[in-house]
C-alpha cells in the first residue's frame, strides 16, 4: 500500500503539520505493507532537501509536485560556486564572498549575479539583478532544477527542467498565481496515462496545456494516484483538495484536522463557521473517508458539529495522536525554576505575554529565567524582552531537536491560544514537566490534569493574561506537590507511546468499510 501525505508546504520555521508528518514518518516505518511519501505542493525557492532533510524525511519519500513533472527526484544542492562563476563568459569583478551568498558583478553593465551557497559553497540559487530588479533567479540541486523570470520584482515565468537539460515544463503567473502550465514532450507525465479522473487537458503543437492552479494539480495527481490500493492523507487541505477531488476515483481519501476545526464566535442566525482551511472538506463530507484528529475532546466536538448537519453513516471522525513518545521517564537532576517554551515564533502563541509573565513572577522568584525554543517573527520578542527588562534571563534558542533537551527545565509554559494537539507539550510532560497554560482546547486540556502536573488559568488577553500566567508560574513552583506533578506527568506520556499510536494508523489503514 502506497500512502500519499499531502502539504503545501515546508520552511525554516517549520510547523506542528510538518512534525506531525515527521513523527507519522517515524510511525509508518514500522508498518512493513506501508510505503509511505510526502508530497509537497507548493513552489518552494529554497531545495527542497534543506528543509526535509533537517526533520528527517528520507529523501526517495519526499516529492515535490514539480519535480514529478520534470522527473527528478530530491536532491540536496551538489553544483559548486566555483563552477558557476567560472561559466559566467563576460568581464566581471572578483567574487565578493559573504557569509552566505557571493556577488560577481559585471564590468560592462549594471547587471550583478549573486549566488546564494551553502557552508561548502554549494549553490542553491543564483539571482540576476539589472539595476536594483531581480529579473531572473536559477534554482539547483544536482544539475539546473529551474529558472524564474522576474518583471518589476514579481515572477511572471518559470521554467522545469528534466535531470538532462531539457524543457519539462513551463509556468506562466499572474499576480503570483498559476495562470497556464505547459507540459512538453520531455516531462515523464507528459505520456504517463491518467486512469482515473476528469480533466481534459487542451494541447497546442504538441504540449499539454492546464489552465490555472487546479487544472494543473488534477493533472499531476490523477497520475500519481495510479495503483488500486493508493491512499491519500492531506494535512493542509486549503488550495489543494480542489486538485484532488476530481481524479481521487474509488482511492481513499482522509483530510488531517491539526487545529480549532471552527470559529469561535458564530453568527446571529447560529450557522456554524468552519475554519476556512477545512471549510471544503467538511462542506464535502461525501467526498472524504474520513476526518483525523488528535485529541478525545476534538473528536467528540467535531462528531456531534457534523452529527448535526449530516446523514448518519456519511462521515468518520478518528482520533489519531499525530506525536508519540519513545521512552517516558524524567531525569533525577533538573533546574526547578529554569522554564521552558516551544513553537513557531508567531502571533497566535503569544509568547510576548509569556515574556511579560516571566517578568512579573521573577518578582517572586528572582531564580526564574526562559528559553524560548523556535523560528519566526524574532522583533515582536525582541521588543518585549526589552520593554521588560529580561534580558539576563530571556533566551531565543533558535531551532533544536526537543527529545533529551527538556528534562534538564523544571517547568514548560505556554501563553499558546490555538493547540490543536501541542506536540512539544506531549514532548514536555514524557520528560517529567509540568505545564502551566491557558484553559483552551484542545492540547492543553488533553495534556493537563488541573492541579495533578500543572495549572490551566482561563484566558485573557494581554496584561491580565500575563497576570494570570504569572500566578500560576509561582504557585505551580512553589507546591508541596511538585515532585508528584513531575511524576504524573510522565504517566499520563505513557499513553502516547510509539506502538499505542502506530497501531491506531494500522487499524485505519486496514478498514475496508471507510464511508
Amino acid at each position: 500500500m502506497r500512502v500519499f501525505n499531502i502539504n503545501k508546504a515546508i520552511g525554516f520555521a517549520s510547523s506542528g503539520v510538518e512534525y506531525a508528518q515527521a513523527y507519522r514518518r517515524e510511525l509508518f516505518a514500522g508498518i512493513p505493507w506501508v510505503d509511505d511519501y510526502y508530497v509537497f505542493t507548493d513552489y518552494i525557492g529554497t531545495n527542497l532537501s534543506v528543509f526535509t532533510d533537517r526533520l528527517g524525511f528520507p529523501q526517495p519519500q519526499v516529492l515535490w509536485i514539480y519535480n514529478l513533472v520534470s522527473g527528478r527526484s530530491a536532491r540536496p544542492c551538489e553544483t559548486s560556486a566555483d563552477a558557476i562563476i567560472a561559466a559566467i563568459a563576460q568581464p566581471h569583478s572578483e567574487p565578493e564572498v559573504h557569509d552566505d551568498h557571493i556577488d560577481i558583478r559585471l564590468t560592462s553593465a549594471p547587471v550583478r549575479h549573486r549566488i546564494w551557497a551553502t557552508g561548502e559553497r554549494l549553490v542553491d540559487r543564483v539571482d540576476t539583478v539589472v539595476g536594483d530588479r531581480l529579473v531572473r533567479a536559477e534554482h539547483y540541486d544536482a544539475t539546473l532544477n529551474n529558472v524564474e523570470y522576474y518583471h518589476q520584482n514579481q515572477p511572471v515565468r518559470r521554467v522545469f527542467f528534466t535531470p538532462d537539460g531539457r524543457v519539462a515544463a513551463e509556468q506562466f503567473y499572474r499576480q503570483r498565481e498559476i495562470a497556464r502550465t505547459v507540459i512538453t514532450s520531455a516531462s515523464p507525465l507528459y505520456r504517463s496515462p491518467a486512469r482515473r479522473g476528469r480533466t481534459a487537458p487542451s494541447s497546442f503543437r504538441g504540449d499539454i496545456l492546464l489552465e490555472g492552479r487546479s487544472q494543473f494539480f488534477q493533472f499531476v495527481f490523477a497520475r500519481l494516484f495510479d495503483r488500486p490500493d493508493d491512499v491519500v492523507i492531506v494535512d493542509r487541505a486549503l488550495d489543494v483538495i480542489d486538485g484532488i477531488y476530481p481524479v481521487i476515483g474509488d482511492h481513499r481519501l482522509y483530510s488531517v484536522v491539526h487545529a480549532e476545526h471552527y470559529d469561535l464566535k458564530q453568527m446571529d442566525d447560529g450557522v456554524l463557521l468552519w475554519n476556512n482551511h477545512y471549510e471544503n472538506v467538511f462542506t464535502r463530507p461525501e467526498l472524504v473517508d474520513g476526518f483525523i484528529v488528535s485529541t478525545h475532546r476534538q473528536q467528540a466536538v467535531l462528531d456531534a458539529q457534523l452529527a448535526a448537519r449530516l446523514p448518519p453513516g456519511s462521515y468518520r471522525v478518528d482520533r489519531i495522536p499525530v506525536g508519540f513518545v519513545r521512552e517516558a521517564s524524567a531525569r533525577a537532576a533538573y533546574d526547578r525554576y529554569a522554564l521552558v517554551t516551544a513553537s513557531r515564533l508567531a502571533d497566535e502563541k503569544h509568547l510576548d505575554v509569556l515574556i511579560h509573565a516571566v517578568a512579573l513572577a521573577r518578582r517572586r522568584i528572582p531564580e526564574l529565567r526562559l528559553d524560548i525554543y523556535g523560528e519566526g517573527r524574532r522583533d515582536p520578542l525582541i521588543a518585549a524582552i526589552a520593554d521588560t527588562g529580561t534580558a539576563d534571563c530571556v533566551r531565543l534558542m533558535g531551532h533544536h531537536r526537543l527529545e533529551g533537551l527538556l528534562g534538564g527545565y523544571g517547568l514548560y509554559v505556554s501563553a499558546s491560544t490555538s493547540e490543536g494537539f501541542g506536540l512539544s507539550l506531549l514532548e514536555a510532560i514524557a520528560e517529567g514537566l509540568p505545564i502551566v497554560g491557558f484553559d483552551i482546547d484542545y492540547g492543553n486540556r488533553e495534556m493537563v490534569e488541573q492541579g495533578a502536573n500543572g495549572c490551566l488559568v482561563p484566558y485573557a488577553p494581554g496584561a491580565r493574561g500575563a497576570a494570570a500566567l504569572a500566578d500560576a508560574i509561582v504557585a505551580t513552583l512553589s507546591s508541596a506537590d511538585f515532585a508528584a506533578m513531575r511524576s504524573h506527568s510522565v504517566h499520563s506520556a505513557e499513553s502516547y507511546t510509539a506502538d499505542q499510536v502506530r497501531r491506531l494508523w494500522e487499524e485505519l489503514l486496514r478498514k475496508e468499510d471507510a464511508c
